[in-house]
């Protein structure tokens, strides 16, 4: 079949302006939907798209419409249809907004709708009606577009949810909502909505609607009676109360609205009053009982708090003294509504007890027994009585106090191994043998009332007296007193050699060396030199600077234990020499010769010093088998020095060398001819030739050895060669 009245011309209604809120409840049939606006309703076509028609005035039989109202004119109702929207696949989402109302919990909303029913054969258009609800007062904010819904979030009923055909009734149904679940009383609005998709003229969904005798009922309060009675209560003691009500709506919700309950109790919201009382006395208040719709009913009450003796005092603890123990406690979190006026301690040992009452902590008994074992408790007192003792203190037992006395004693000087007796002793003043010790065992320690010299320092020595079962241990006393570091000493003894002739950059040897006494600090003995100009001391070996007094210093370093040495010193003359030590060494070249032979003669001499020796004479007076007139002496070779002159010469050799450095040398060579003797008779006896060196008579210098100023060479002179010279030539050959 076609959709219903697919041709009815209904007036369109715009959306009017919203209407404030009237009385309370309020009934709509409908009869005129012109006058709605003004009675606070409001229309509002969302549909995408936006059809042909909203909501109209009901469409009677008598018109051609598909049914009459639910009551009066037949016309007496609103619709809408598929012309909400166009073509076959839009949303319809038309509304229809009650007016504006302030909502409570249980109030009642009530309307009739139906659609028209579906000939034997006839195709079911499915519709869809959601009531929904906004709590935010005037509002017509319903969103833009078919998928909105604005601030009408709430969905309180739904006719036919999921579109299904024959889920919207065929005749005039009525549906009923309560309202609840708010919080407290709500301004807001109640909407029809008249929601369909795939709608339209030629959709497979929406056809046509009607709604009448929509009509809304405030929830009215009943009277709510606070029932339940507060008995009396003892201070520091649990209370419990429950209170009840008759006439709320849901559950009910307790309050004091007036007046105030004992300090340490509190209402519940479900109405218990519960807690432990801190204070004392009669306290009036009133108790409210709200439901939630708003309603509320109060009445009053009243609660006596006794008071009580004090709770127990807690965390006791016990100082054992001289007969006597100290007492300290917590006072008790409750005083039972009265304050507390003493606290009395009692001590016992199991078979006696003594007490001491007091204003407040601490408390000391007395008139107790050293060396007995006792535990002590405290109880609390007010103005009602005594209250509870307290859990007894951890067990203590009192004991005697003693003191050391310990005399100062003498300082020491560091010896290794050494030892001394603590002197004055200490004494106890309980009689006690007193036990020593050494606070320090890097420099003393002890054994019995003896003490070792570990090093020096400061000894610490302490005195000990641990107590008994009747006197407890005594104070630690001590004394301190200083180990001196030991001396040192160096034995220097005079050097073998106390003079010495100067030469600069030459060295000796310290001897004999310094040595330390034992015991010592084990640093090796160093040597130094007190006047650098004259003399340098490396290790042992003394280096020559200058002419003067070498004063060579021996020091031992200390150590932890041991002072340093005391310098010691030895003294080295270190003088210009007075000796030239000249030597002289003659040799020929040839040991034998035969008369007409040319003889040669190698003459080394030199100063050994320590002395430059001046005007040294060189002597060597040719012998008679040599030809005076042959002879020729030269200077051959210098070392340290140079040739003197005349460097060579004719005859005897006599010669001044001006100077002769000490450890320079000359050489010279002399040769002649052998002649025969002045008695035929010798011409084959050997003879020699001897070469001396000297210093200037009348010198201030001496020669420490004289043996070697003179050296001999001889020639043995024979009757026939032995042998010819190979050169040709007639000097002689080496």
């Amino acid at each position: 079949m076609s959709k219903t009245w697919s041709r009815y011309a209904a007036i369109m209604l715009c959306a009017g302006l919203a209407g404030t809120a009237g009385a309370q409840p309020f009934t709509e049939n409908f009869d005129d939907i012109t006058t709605l606006a003004g009675n606070g309703w409001f229309l509002q076509n969302n549909s995408a798209p936006v059809g042909l028609l909203s909501w109209f005035q009901g469409n009677p039989v008598s018109a051609g419409g598909p049914f009459d109202a639910y009551n009066g004119a037949a016309n007496a109702y609103i619709g809408a249809n598929f012309n909400s929207t166009t073509g076959g696949n839009g949303t319809i989402s038309t509304w229809l907004a009650t007016p504006n109302r302030t909502f409570r919990n249980g109030d009642v909303f009530q309307f009739y709708t139906r659609k028209p029913a579906t000939p034997a054969g006839g195709t079911d258009y499915p519709d869809r009606l959601q009531l929904r609800l906004s709590t935010n007062g005037a509002s017509t904010n319903f969103g833009a577009g078919g998928n909105t819904v604005g601030d009408f979030t709430t969905v309180l009923l739904e006719v036919n949810p999921t579109l299904v055909a024959g889920g919207y009734p065929y005749t005039w149904t009525q549906y009923t909502v309560t309202i609840s679940g708010l919080p407290a009383p709500t301004s807001g609005r109640i909407a029809f909505r008249y929601f369909v998709t795939g709608a339209g003229p030629t959709g497979i969904n929406s056809d046509y609607i009607g709604i009448d005798n929509a009509a809304y009922t405030p929830y009215v309060c009943p009277t709510l009676t606070v029932t339940g009675s507060t008995p009396n209560g003892t201070w520091g003691q649990s209370y419990s109360a429950p209170l009840g009500q008759t006439g709320a709506l849901g559950a009910p919700n307790f309050a004091i609205v007036a007046g105030a309950l004992p300090p340490g109790l509190t209402l519940s919201a479900g109405g218990v009053i519960s807690g432990t009382p801190l204070s004392s006395g009669t306290f009036n208040f009133t108790v409210a009982v709200n439901d939630a719709s708003g309603c509320s009913g109060t009445a009053a009450r009243s609660i006596t708090i006794v008071s009580d003796v004090p709770g127990a005092p807690t965390a006791v603890s016990a100082m054992p003294g001289d007969a006597q123990i100290g007492v300290e406690w917590t006072a008790p979190a409750l005083d039972g509504g009265d304050p507390i006026s003493s606290y009395t301690a009692t001590c016992t040992d199991g078979v006696d007890s003594h007490s001491q009452t007091v204003p407040a902590a601490p408390a000391v008994v007395t008139g107790l027994t050293n060396g007995n074992v006792y535990t002590c408790s405290v109880a609390a007192t007010n103005a009602v009585g005594t209250g509870a003792a307290s859990a007894p203190s951890a067990a203590v037992t009192p004991m005697g106090e003693q003191t050391i006395t310990f005399g100062a004693q003498a300082d020491r000087v560091y010896s290794p191994g050494g030892t001394f007796p603590i002197d004055p002793p200490a004494s106890a003043s309980s009689g006690l043998a007193v036990t020593y010790g050494s606070a320090t065992a890097g420099v003393c320690t002890v054994s019995g009332s003896t003490v070792a010299i570990v090093s020096a320092g400061t000894c610490t020595l302490t005195a000990d007296q641990s107590g008994d079962g009747a006197w407890n241990p005594a104070p630690q006393a001590t004394q301190s007193l200083t180990i001196a570091q030991a001396s040192q000493t160096l034995t220097f003894p005079t050097q073998t050699v106390t003079t010495r002739w100067f030469k600069a950059g030459s060295s000796f040897a310290i001897a004999p060396l310094a040595s330390s006494a034992e015991p010592n600090s084990g640093a090796p003995i160093v040597y130094s030199s007190l006047n650098g100009s004259v003399c340098s001391v490396s290790g042992t070996t003394v280096t020559m600077v200058g002419e003067g007094v070498c004063t060579i210093a021996a020091d031992q370093a200390g150590d932890g234990n041991y002072t340093a040495a005391a310098q010691v010193t030895v003294q080295v003359a270190l003088v210009t020499p007075t000796e030239a030590d000249l030597w002289i060494e003659k040799s020929a070249w040839k040991a034998t010769a035969i008369i007409g032979d040319t003889v040669g003669y190698s003459i080394d001499l030199g100063n050994l010093g320590p002395a430059h020796a001046p005007n040294v004479r060189l002597l060597d007076l040719i012998p008679a088998r040599i030809d005076p007139a042959s002879v020729v002496w030269q200077c051959m070779a210098a070392v340290g020095t140079s040739c003197p002159t005349p460097a060579s010469g004719t005859g005897n050799l006599d010669l001044v060398i001006a100077n002769l450095p000490r450890e320079a040398s000359l050489q010279f060579e002399l040769y002649g001819v052998v002649i025969p003797a002045a008695d035929p008779a010798n011409d084959f006896t050997p003879f020699d030739n001897t070469a001396s060196v000297s210093l200037q008579s009348g010198s201030a210098l001496s020669d420490p050895v004289p043996a070697n100023n003179t050296s001999t060479a001889t020639i043995s002179v024979l009757a026939q060669p032995d042998a010819l010279f190979t050169d040709g030539f007639d000097l002689p050959q080496r």
